[in-house]
């Protein structure tokens, strides 16, 4: 089955703790991305142990649908989960590395397709698309942290398309 393993990161003038507050507040990821929607199905919030179901995109152009479970968590440091059901099943790991005023937010996603139209897309697109699909998260996210860290107001996405371009990164595998 066709695989993925890769980093995505970005530099975010914001501290490392409000990144990964940002990160791991999951239910509220569409209010700066809201193509992607998280839902807790089962646990008492983000928490260890905790899973949760993960769509981007939207009805009929659900581009990427699974389940992550919270493994650990380190506040302002990391956050690790496994892809447990779903289009993807493996790990990946968030990484929040403050030096000085900026924070580099990484994601080391190492997954493989689980259904026939993932094993597609990581077939034509692979690692390019995934990136595509990430750079596009990690551009939003910067936006966010970077809007709550100065205290403007208006930190939410501009617009209900922020983020979907349709899946132009190259593929559906938007994990």
């Amino acid at each position: 089955m066709p695989t993925i393993d890769c980093v995505d990161d970005i530099e975010i003038a914001a501290p490392a703790s409000l990144v990964y507050q940002v990160i791991a507040d999951y239910p509220n990821w569409t209010r700066w991305f809201p193509a992607y929607h998280c839902e807790i199905l089962e646990g008492d919030g983000v928490e260890v142990g905790a899973r949760i179901h993960h769509q981007y995109g939207r009805k009929p152009m659900v581009l990427s649908d699974f389940v992550r479970v919270i493994d650990k968590m380190v506040p302002g440091e990391r956050l690790e989960e496994s892809y447990v059901e779903g289009d993807l099943i493996g790990t990946g790991i968030w990484e929040f590395t403050e030096e000085g005023s900026m924070t580099r937010a990484a994601y080391h996603c190492a997954v493989r397709s689980n259904r026939f139209m993932t094993h597609l897309a990581f077939l034509i697109a692979g690692q390019r698309g995934h990136s595509g699909v990430y750079q596009n998260l990690l551009q939003s996210l910067k936006a966010h942290c970077e809007a709550l860290a100065q205290g403007r107001p208006g930190a939410d996405a501009d617009s209900a398309d922020a983020g979907f371009d349709g899946g132009d990164g190259g593929g559906d595998d938007g994990g």
